[in-house]
Order: structure tokens, then sequence, then C-alpha cells
């Protein structure tokens, strides 16, 4: 029971399914921090950030888009975890884990984020799953400055 209510923090709210029958990512030399392909186009403005790409510890989104890329494409609790700080408000490496074990390999993600007055990033999340059929999470993101760059401090559903 206590496993279910955290794999639902993890993959948090609002879900939407629909059937999809175009490819929707291919990873981008071109900016690998961002990433992006058909479907993902990467986007770097000050009120959004879209894309799959790698990310990095230089700023929230990055932040965001590092801890995605860990969860959908390196598919490593351990290395999800790693990306946040230490009494985060976020489950733990294991259980981070078994939410990956439950997706498919080969699926696909788009990470749309937008900051929000508060500090906070409004985080939509959309994966395409090898049988076509994507999924929409959105989760409220916060970060935090921290010695090695930025962390996240907190995930939770939108309020």
């Amino acid at each position: 029971m206590a496993l279910g209510a955290s794999l639902s923090a993890v993959a948090v709210v609002m879900v939407y399914s629909s059937t999809v029958t175009t490819p929707r990512q291919a990873a981008t030399a071109a900016d690998p921090v961002l990433g992006g392909g058909p479907g993902c186009e990467p986007t770097r403005t000050e009120q959004l950030v879209r894309g799959n790409g790698v990310g990095s510890l230089a700023n929230g989104p990055e932040t965001i888009l590092a801890f995605q890329h860990a969860y959908y494409v390196s598919r490593s609790g351990a290395a999800a975890r790693a990306l946040t700080t230490e009494d985060a408000s976020v489950p733990t490496a294991e259980v981070i884990g078994a939410g990956i074990a439950s997706i498919p390999p080969g699926t696909q993600h788009c990470v749309l984020i937008t900051p929000l007055a508060d500090g906070r990033f409004d985080v939509v999340i959309t994966e395409l799953r090898p049988a076509a059929v994507a999924r929409t999470y959105r989760q409220f993101v916060t970060v935090a400055s921290g010695p090695n760059g930025m962390a996240i401090t907190r995930i939770a559903a939108p309020s």
C-alpha cells in the first residue's frame, strides 16, 4: 500500500491517455542539454523550457530535465534521486526505481517546464510508450541552489 502511494508521488497527478501514431522524439546533437526531436522541439525562453535532453545542474529547468532523463533514458532511480537534496520531499531511489520498472523500455518522453511566481516549476511530462499510447503527467517541482549546482527539493501534485 505504501509503495503504491509512493509510486503515485513519482508519477504525480493528472494522467491523460490518447493514441498516437507518429514518433515523438529523437535526440539531437545540436543541444544535448535540451535534446528534442519531432513532437518535442527544443525550446528555451524565459517562460518556457521544452526538451528531453540530458539537462544539467545549471538552473531549475535543466535540473528537472536531468531528473527526467535519469528516469526515462538512464532508467536509474539512484541517478534520479542523486539530483535531489538529501532531505527532499521525493521518494527513495528504490521507490523511484520501482516506478521506472513499471514503464516499458523504449518509452519516449518530452518535458514542458514553466516557472511559477513562487519559485516552483509547473512540469508537464508527456510519455509515449512503445504501444503508441501517450500519457501526460503534471507536477510542481521545487529546486534550490546547492554546493554542486541546483537540486530538486520537492516534487508534488499541483495545488
